[in-house]
C-alpha cells in the first residue's frame, strides 16, 4: 500500500513541476558559449515540460489504480531518469549562473534520492 502511494504523491509533485515549467516560459537560462548549458537549458522547452506532466499522470495512475507491478517498476524507472535529468540541469544552470547550489536543485535531490 506504501508503495502506490509514494507513486501517487511523487507522480503529483512530477505534474506540478511540469505545469510550473510550462507556465514559466523562461525558467531555465541559454548561455550560447557554454555547451552544456546550452543543451540543459532545453528542459524548460515545452516539449520537456510535457514529458514532465505525461510521466506524472502516468505514475499517479501506477499507483492509485492498483496496475501490476511491472507497470509500477516502469513508471519508477521513469521518474527516476527524469529527475535524474532534472537533477543535472538545475545543477549546471545553478553552477554556472549563480556559483552555489539553489533550492531548485537541492529540492530535485530529495525527490530524486526518495525514488
Amino acid at each position: 500500500m506504501g508503495h502506490r502511494r509514494f507513486l501517487v504523491v511523487t507522480g503529483f509533485e512530477t505534474l506540478a513541476t511540469g505545469i510550473f515549467m510550462s507556465a514559466q516560459q523562461h525558467f531555465m537560462r541559454d548561455d550560447p558559449h557554454a555547451r552544456v548549458v546550452h543543451v540543459v537549458h532545453h528542459l524548460g522547452d515545452p516539449n520537456w515540460t510535457l514529458i514532465l506532466s505525461i510521466v506524472g499522470v502516468c505514475a499517479i495512475m501506477a499507483g492509485a489504480c492498483r496496475y501490476s507491478e511491472r507497470a509500477q517498476k516502469w513508471a519508477l524507472i521513469a521518474l527516476g531518469a527524469l529527475w535524474c535529468a532534472y537533477l543535472f540541469a538545475f545543477a549546471v544552470q545553478d553552477f554556472h549562473f549563480q556559483g552555489r547550489i539553489g533550492i531548485n536543485t537541492l529540492f530535485t535531490l530529495f525527490i530524486f534520492i526518495s525514488v
